[in-house]
């Protein structure tokens, strides 16, 4: 069994500086390099062993200052190492090293690769650029590609007269050289490690520059996109400001470029200085754009520029470490967002993402945040939904219990005290235990080295309310207890305390809500005797409050804990609910309901969801007042969207089919719930349209709204069509997965998708990028008609996908969970009386 040690580098030789020289060809879809890198020899030593892999390395050389020496070269593909043999030692002391080598612009969306778009005149254009996180890098150069070994870089590029080149720090200087081709010289970076390099070659625009604090910023892109820049502009000088208040630091570099990538593996990477997007992340006609087209966008970049200093600046010393990275970005990019719009409500916002990764750690195949990492697929897998929204809701928990300030002073001390170096997870603990007094390393260690989280119970005591915790899973019973930070409140005001594995009083006179401003990363169950003043009051709660009750009210509708009878009577209060996320909520698990309800009870089902929705959506009606906030107009929009497909409301879709025709007319979430609304109901022709509308869209939003509404259409034959598309590459290999996802998750076409993907399971496998092929299975839980289902777990017994073996363990146990859900509710909805009523108790098997 591999170990970490097999893939880690010996320490005898350590670099400090990389002079990078590449000369891309682009059409060729090759390139030509060399490096020199400057040393520390660290202990004699017969060999120098770093990493390269896909390289053909044409000469090597080792300069002792006065002696030169010519190495036997032997790569290691397997291994991913290049060894430079010696004669005999070297001693300790400085030394450089002389690698020339050639490689691929491969099409794999990782390393030095190449991506196309279709200029405004219809030529094709390529551009060369590169992902190196996680182990990446030495694709493009040979290195020392772990993120402990930091050193300095010089990149040389050479191009073609007219091409755009960038890099990590400033231009420094350019000339034309013998061959006509330009010379393109950058600054030395800041010391950073491998997967942060970053060099991008292409027919290419750039905005001018913004200067934010002597700090120039800049967009740049495929031509014929500036006008979709302002938006990504105001975003990126905001956060740069920011952060540089919130960190106490100024920015570590001396430019900040963010490019547009037409083909691009992830949302977006934080190569220092030159962070590469999606088009989707960056590009936004803001004017057209949903709120949720706006969120994702500011999201995107402030989590980018969080990692300057969070990442770039102070980076984990391996790649267990990668949690902390991701978790405290994706917690920085909220409270930059925040700051950016505070209308949008950020925090409230964020709520659907913490239920999400609450989903998958409450399953047996959950993991620890922070595990142990030996390979570099090993590391590809830490990118998902625990990292990211379950450290990032971890964190967002111990800054309201330590108390903002005293949370942020900790983060400025940590990233002070180890700027340009590597940490541990318990470093950030103890910065911030430095600043607050709270016992952080011994409350964190419980939720970053064990997976799961617990429910809290709230008991009346008489003389208050007794807290105990247990472990909260969707099937059987959990383990593990946990140091958990209760906020709670009382009419007297705000506590906090710490529940551990022995039960806790707190004194309270009558209504204490616990998990006070929702943010814990915990179920709450209150007993019967203190849940109806919780329920009488749920209208004045916050709406982060009231959104973590019908949250919990979801999971235990999941878990069986609550019937869907009881779920309908909880969700009936929400008639007059203001907040999106709340709705969101809400209307997920009644979509839970739909997907498993019989066809005879579905009608009844609808009817609910019309009576439900009908009120707040009249009185927002079709038409956006002036002034109104993008939140109202994005629930109106949402309102709509469930009324039609939820509710299948035949004035709505009427209604809907004819917004859809005259679209750029009306409101963007208008327009977006028509889309939606019309793909639900549409047959071949309309997939056809949709299709059309996709490949002659004009924003990058544009084009993937219209593909995924085209996965929504409910014929099998459009699904088959569009799988095919996939396959034959006739949807970009970046969009494939989640193609592909939406496609199997679809009602009425999911099952036959499944038949089409295990009977072209290599060829399918193979049109993915290596990093996301699980993701594929993101839907796979709404299969759950049992033969299906039993199919799926069939299939992967014997099939996997490289790296995503954990990702599979835990959507097979959702669907084993939808699997259960489908056995108690598909015929157990009563809707008796007035059709719509709100049901409060579970029929009998006789009513039924």
């Amino acid at each position: 069994m591999a170990t970490e040690a097999d893939y880690r580098l010996p320490r005898s030789v350590i670099p400090s500086h990389y002079a990078i020289t590449l000369e891309p060809d682009l059409e060729a879809a090759t390139f030509t390099g060399s490096v020199v890198i400057d040393v520390e020899v660290m202990e004699p030593v017969m060999e120098i062993v770093l990493n390269a892999i896909e390289l053909d390395i044409v000469t090597a050389e080792v300069d002792l200052g006065m002696e030169q020496r010519v190495p036997e070269v032997t790569l290691d593909e397997d291994s991913e190492r290049l060894t430079l043999g010696l004669d005999y030692s070297i001693p300790v002391g400085p030394a450089s090293i002389k690698i020339s080598f050639t490689g691929i612009l491969n099409d794999q969306l990782h390393g030095f690769y190449r991506s196309t778009y279709t200029a405004p005149n219809g030529e094709s254009k390529t551009i060369a650029t590169t992902q190196f996180e996680a182990t990446d890098a030495r694709r493009a150069f040979p290195c020392w590609d772990e993120p402990d070994l930091k050193a300095t870089y010089t990149v040389t590029l050479i191009v073609d007269d007219g091409l755009l080149a960038v890099s990590n720090s400033a231009e420094i200087a350019r000339r034309t050289i013998d061959s006509g081709k330009i010379k393109v010289e950058f600054a030395r970076s800041m010391k950073m490690s491998t997967y942060l390099v970053a060099f991008i070659v292409g027919d290419l625009e750039a905005t001018d520059p913004v200067d934010v604090d002597g700090i120039p910023l800049r967009i740049i892109a495929p031509p014929g996109n500036m006008n979709l820049t302002p938006f990504a502009l105001d975003v990126g000088a905001h956060a740069l400001g920011y952060f540089s208040q919130y960190y106490d630091i100024p920015y570590p570099g001396d430019k900040l470029d963010m490019i547009a990538i037409p083909d691009f593996a992830w949302g977006a990477m934080e190569n220092f200085g030159c962070i590469t997007y999606r088009e989707t992340a960056l590009l936004l006609d803001k004017a057209n754009a949903t709120q949720a087209e706006m969120t994702r966008v500011a999201d995107v970049i402030a989590h980018e520029i969080a990692h300057m200093w969070f990442g770039d600046l102070v980076t984990m010393k391996w790649w267990n470490g990668i949690w902390l990275n991701e978790a405290f970005a994706t917690f920085a990019e909220i409270k930059c967002v925040d700051a950016f719009e505070p209308a949008w409500d950020r925090w409230l916002s964020f709520a659907p993402s913490r239920a999400s990764s609450q989903e998958t750690d409450a399953l047996a195949a959950t993991r620890p945040i922070e595990i142990e990492v030996v390979s570099p697929e090993d590391a590809n897998a830490m990118f998902d939904v625990l990292t990211y929204e379950k450290g990032s809701s971890v964190l967002r928990m111990l800054e309201q219990y330590l108390g903002e300030e005293s949370f942020r002073a900790g983060v400025t001390r940590y990233l002070k005290a180890h700027e340009y170096s590597n940490t541990e997870a318990a470093d950030l603990w103890a910065a911030l235990e430095a600043e607050s007094g709270e016992p952080v390393g011994e409350i964190m260690d419980t939720w970053i080295f064990q997976g799961g989280y617990p429910r809290i119970s709230v008991e009346d005591s008489g003389s208050g309310v007794v807290l105990t915790q247990d472990p909260f899973r969707l099937i059987g019973d959990g383990e593990g207890s946990w140091m958990v930070p209760v906020l709670y409140r009382t009419p007297e005001g705000t506590g906090k305390t710490l529940v551990a594995a022995d039960p806790v009083a707190i004194d309270a006179e009558d209504g204490i809500v616990i998990n006070a401003g929702g943010e814990g990363y915990y179920r709450v169950t209150y007993d019967a005797s203190l849940l109806p003043a919780i329920m009488d009051s749920f209208g004045d709660l916050a709406g982060t409050e009231r959104f973590a009750i019908v949250s919990d009210a979801a999971a235990n509708l999941l878990r069986g804990d609550m019937s869907g009878q009881d779920y309908l009577s909880l969700v009936g209060m929400l008639s007059d609910e203001d907040e999106l996320d709340v709705w969101q909520m809400g209307l997920s698990g009644l979509a839970e309901l739909d997907r498993v309800v019989s066809s005879d009870d579905r009608p009844g089902l609808q009817t609910f969801v019309r009576d439900l929705v009908t009120p707040k959506a009249a009185e927002l009606g079709w038409t956006v007042e002036q002034g109104e906030s993008d939140r109202t107009r994005a629930t109106r929009g949402l309102l709509i969207k469930s009324l039609g497909n939820l509710g299948n409301d035949q004035e709505t879709i009427s209604h809907a089919r004819s917004i859809f025709s005259r679209e750029g007319e009306v409101d963007a979430e208008i327009a977006d719930a028509a889309l939606a609304i019309v793909a639900a109901h549409g047959d071949a022709s309309t997939f056809d349209e949709l299709i059309a509308l996709s490949e002659a869209a004009d924003t990058p939003q544009g084009t993937v709204k219209y593909l995924r509404a085209a996965t929504q259409v409910p014929v099998p034959a459009a699904a088959g069509r569009m799988f095919k598309m996939v396959l034959d590459g006739d949807i970009r290999s970046q969009d494939s997965f989640w193609v592909l996802a939406l496609l199997l998750g679809q009602r009425e076409n999911g099952s036959f998708v499944w038949s089409l993907i295990r009977e072209n399971w290599d060829a399918a496998i193979a049109v993915l990028p290596p990093q996301a092929g699980r993701r594929i299975l993101d839907l796979v839980q709404y299969r759950s008609e049992p033969e299906v289902a039993a199919s799926i777990h069939e299939w992967f017994e014997s099939h996997t996908i490289s790296g995503g073996e954990k990702f599979i363990q835990q959507r097979l146990e959702m669907l084993d969970v939808r699997v259960a859900l489908r056995e108690r509710e598909t015929n157990a909805l009563v809707f008796g009386g007035v059709a719509g009523s709100v049901p409060l108790s579970r029929g009998t098997a006789e009513e039924r």
